[in-house]
């Protein structure tokens, strides 16, 4: 089969850029990365074929947004951004600046909120943050979302519920860290066999959540072409091809389980190695033409209001 082109006018829509020589990582912060710089952002996008960037805040940096605001200023209006903000605290104004910057989403920080694994603390992080944003966005003309990642499919039969009656889309990080085989607990049932599957594949086809095919690493160790992430993907984009985006996840922060304990939060952690154009070509394999120019390039346009 012949493999795919990244189309023209192509979208990252979740990476991240690490300089903490320029923009020191906050107190509280559950792992330091290493550096990742703009200049080496702008060669890896260039090297897959991207054209538009939208650049999620880094966690690591806490609320403080002073380090995405300046990146987004380097794009020239060819990006957009994903903001994490204090719901508590945050003014209208502050709102403001963020979207006339570019920013149109705003990404929950679990970890730090104790939600990771609590339901009811996601939900009641999730509900907050959208208030928030339709208090400051009385009029619904600003088209912005609320970003989560969670590791628990049975939690989804109750976000589903919830994510219906937001007022603005959810979107979920890495296939909603739906665990191929290669993956799986032994002795347990992969993702798409679980009840959890089928309620976010309902609430995809509901039609307020969106999801991102990122960080293949994350839900497979079948690397380089992470082949047992078939199903997963073409599961998620066939239950609504208009709500699923790409996303690199650059530069490529380590597993979750594998950081654990491993080693302490101030201790640089190294990235990842990812061979990202492999994953692209299984991706090419998988999905329609018509799919694969709407997680490409007409899905981010639509969720990040980008003329």
């Amino acid at each position: 089969m012949t493999t795919k082109s990244v189309p023209e006018g192509a979208w990252d829509t979740h990476h991240h850029i690490f300089e903490p020589a320029r923009f020191p990582f906050a107190q509280g912060r559950h792992f330091t990365p290493s550096t990742a710089t703009l200049d080496q952002l702008r060669a890896f996008e260039a090297a897959i074929g991207v054209d538009h960037v939208c650049i999620a805040h880094g966690l690591s940096y806490g609320a403080d947004c002073s380090s995405l605001l300046y990146y987004l200023a380097q794009f020239g209006g060819r990006a957009r951004g994903i903001c994490v903000i204090d719901e508590a605290t945050v003014e209208d104004h502050q709102l403001d600046a963020y979207h006339d910057a570019g920013v149109r989403s705003v990404r929950l920080d679990f970890f730090r909120g104790g939600a990771m694994h609590d339901l009811d603390r996601q939900v009641a992080m999730i509900r907050a943050a959208a208030e928030r944003l339709a208090r400051w966005d009385s009029t619904g003309e600003k088209k912005w979302s609320v970003q989560i990642q969670q590791p628990h499919l049975e939690h989804w039969g109750r976000l589903r519920e919830v994510a219906r009656d937001l007022p603005l889309p959810l979107v979920v990080d890495h296939m909603a860290l739906a665990r191929a085989p290669s993956m799986a607990a032994p002795g347990s049932s992969p993702a798409v066999e679980t009840p959890g599957w089928q309620d976010l594949l309902g609430a995809l086809r509901d039609g307020n959540v969106w999801i991102k095919i990122s960080a293949p690493y994350r839900c497979s160790r079948d690397e380089p072409r992470y082949d047992d992430l078939e199903p997963v993907v073409t599961q998620l984009v066939r239950a609504n091809p208009k709500r699923v985006v790409w996303g690199s996840d650059w530069p490529h922060t380590q597993r979750h389980e594998d950081r654990k304990g491993a080693r302490g939060v101030e201790d640089e952690e190294p990235f990842l190695q990812v061979d990202n154009k492999a994953w692209i070509e299984s991706l090419g394999r998988w999905l329609t033409d018509e799919e694969w120019q709407d997680m490409w390039v007409n899905n981010p346009r639509t969720l990040y209001d980008y003329p």
